[in-house]
């Protein structure tokens, strides 16, 4: 080879690292030449590539170039794809390539050939390390070690963007997580929480941003109040700082399932740790949304080419609103915090703190401390039971995040639940339908088209309202769609409301029939075949749940009186402290009896 080949600095440094000169480059060995690029690669860490979701991919700060969908700060760290071109730009930078000129009859410098950065970009496995998060701040394994140390963490796939960091007690305890929870409390004092549990959930999105890359799923975060200005999207701002020392990527609520499906892919693709959904006017629905929450992984079309990519669900979502509303299975996978200012002009309120964000980023080394002491301390302690109820589908989120936190004395962020479902407008309209059914037909069988001929005279022109509550969910135009109708009582078969649920019956002609079914743990079980005229009495009794011991099946009743052996609350009394759902729960399962034991003694413990 020539001397000035040896003299190149880049030959030299791969010379030293693979024995040999230089990359030959040579006809028929395209596999081979890949694999040496991908050496260079895997040899230079500082390149700063990595595999992602079947993708090549690196760390960029150039956020304008990636979607404009989405809003993000200067200085946000996204993951962006990574060019054939830009491969050849890395191979030329961190190694030397070599080919036999004919006509000099010597060996010569050339750029990295195109093909050979083709070959390597379009391979659906590396060996390059995997990226699975980019986060600005500190987190946990979940062995509860924490990850500190800016850079690429080779155990996790994480990539820590941030400076230097304070340490944090290697073993903390109770009473030090008890200080980190009041600390993160007195942060947000100033809000106006309508209680308890809406504070709990706004510190309980923080510890999920931090270790959400860990987590397989977690539930949506909604910040909701009555008027405009109550601090929704600055409790939304303060948990971006926190984690990434810059405000949230934000967008606007997508306006169908469609627009949705790409701008969410385009925030999982880049890697936002957090993705504000902002100003929110309509309901929150949509199938993208339920897949997200509840699947560790989602796969997708990539935007503008043919091939599928799947990629990591790891973003909390937050969703800021005034009155906010979640229709459908949405609304069994969110938790909410509501803030009522109790003012006609919110924005004219005074604080102690006039610069909330300034003082956040100041001391932002101490709060998110804070925030990863208590998960660290409910670990080392071992993570003890504290009798809650299952939350399926966020096993893990409840044991890492949920847990801690009542461990150390908050309330529980799930009893915001109940207010989710209750305001769902589609639960409402299930509710209605129900009702006004079991009333007008009881547990007949009936097929659709006889419900809309038994309404064909109008709104209104029924007593049990069914003709009403039928119109409002099958109207198209000035008729009634047996379709539509169709539809919506076959997507909500067996949803248990009020003590009802649709069941399939038998076939009429060959069409379908449906039939109301009662659930035996609530009053329904005890009232009598319904009409017209008993109708009224009917809807107030199923908003009611009684704890009358004749009503539980013996199951019911073993279970119950298994889970109070040896304590001294009695099982009459253990009774009244549980809900038609929590008896559900039991009889289908979803709650052992191992939890309810924790359970029972929780309460025995609140008795004594």
């Amino acid at each position: 080879m020539a001397d000035s080949l040896s003299s190149d600095p880049r030959a030299i440094s791969y010379q030293e690292s693979k024995d040999v000169a230089g990359i030959k480059v040579q006809g028929g060995d395209l596999h081979s030449l890949a694999n040496a690029l991908e050496d260079a690669l895997l040899i230079y860490p500082e390149c700063g590539i990595y595999q992602r979701g079947g993708y090549l991919v690196e760390i960029s700060t150039i956020p304008e170039k990636i979607n404009r969908q989405i809003r993000r700060t200067e200085d946000a760290h996204v993951i962006v794809p990574v060019t054939s071109t830009r491969l050849r730009e890395l191979g030329c930078k961190y190694s030397a390539w070599i080919k036999y000129d004919a006509r000099t009859r010597q060996d010569k410098h050339i750029d990295c050939p195109r093909d050979i950065a083709d070959t390597l970009a379009s391979r659906n496995t590396w060996r390059l390390p995997v990226l699975v998060a980019v986060l600005g701040a500190p987190t946990l394994r979940e062995d509860g070690t924490i990850v500190k140390n800016p850079g690429y963490d080779n155990a996790t796939g994480v990539y820590l963007h941030c400076e230097e960091w304070p340490t944090m007690p290697d073993t903390p305890s109770l009473e030090d997580a008890i200080t980190a929870r009041k600390l993160l409390e007195d942060l947000v004092c100033e809000f106006p929480f309508t209680d308890d549990a809406a504070r709990a959930t706004w510190i309980a999105a923080l510890l999920t941003a931090l270790i959400r890359w860990s987590l397989p799923t977690a539930p949506f975060f909604g910040f909701d109040a009555p008027v405009m200005g109550a601090g929704k999207s600055l409790l939304a701002s303060l948990i971006g700082l926190l984690v990434n020392g810059h405000e949230p990527s934000a967008m606007a609520q997508p306006k169908d399932e469609n627009e949705a499906r790409k701008g969410i892919l385009a925030a999982l693709l880049s890697g936002d740790p957090i993705l504000l959904i902002d100003n929110i006017e309509y309901s929150i629905t949509g199938q993208v949304l339920c897949t997200i929450a509840t699947s560790k992984k989602y796969r997708d079309r990539f935007l503008g080419q043919s091939k599928m990519v799947t990629v990591s669900t790891a973003v909390t979502f937050i969703y800021t609103g005034n009155n906010l509303t979640a229709r459908g299975d949405v609304s069994t996978r969110m938790v909410m915090s509501r803030l009522d200012p109790g003012v006609e002009h919110p924005e004219e309120r005074t604080f102690q703190r006039d610069d909330i964000k300034s003082y956040v980023i100041e001391h932002r080394h101490e709060l998110v401390n804070a925030a990863l002491t208590i998960i660290r301390a409910y670990q080392v302690a071992g993570m003890p039971a504290c009798g809650l109820k299952p939350f399926g589908r966020f096993e893990d989120w409840s044991a890492r995040v949920r847990a801690p936190l009542v461990w150390c004395g908050t309330a529980d962020p799930c009893e915001t639940r109940n207010r989710v479902e209750s305001i769902d407008p589609e639960r409402e309209q299930l509710g209605e339908l129900l009702e006004a059914w079991w009333c007008k037909y009881a547990d007949k069988e009936v097929l659709v088209r006889q419900m809309i001929d038994d309404c064909s005279s109008g709104p209104g022109g029924d007593e049990s309202n069914l003709g009403d509550v039928i119109h409002s969910i099958a109207a198209d135009g000035s008729r009634l769609s047996h379709v539509r109708l169709g539809r919506k009582i076959g997507r909500w078969e067996g949803r248990v409301c009020g003590g009802l649920r649709i069941k399939r019956a038998t076939l009429k002609q060959r069409a379908q029939a449906w039939k109301i079914e009662q659930v035996s743990i609530v009053s329904l079980v005890s009232l009598p075949q319904c009409n017209t005229e008993n109708c009224q009495t009917i809807k107030s009794n199923t908003r009611e749940e009684t704890h009358t011991d004749s009503l539980y099946s013996p199951m019911i009743k073993s279970e119950i009186a298994a889970a109070c052996s040896g304590l001294t609350i009695r099982p009459e009394e253990l009774l009244t402290k549980l809900s038609a759902q929590d008896i559900t729960d039991i009889e289908s399962g979803a709650m052992t009896p191992d939890q309810l034991r924790i359970w029972a003694e929780e309460f025995d413990r609140e008795r004594r």
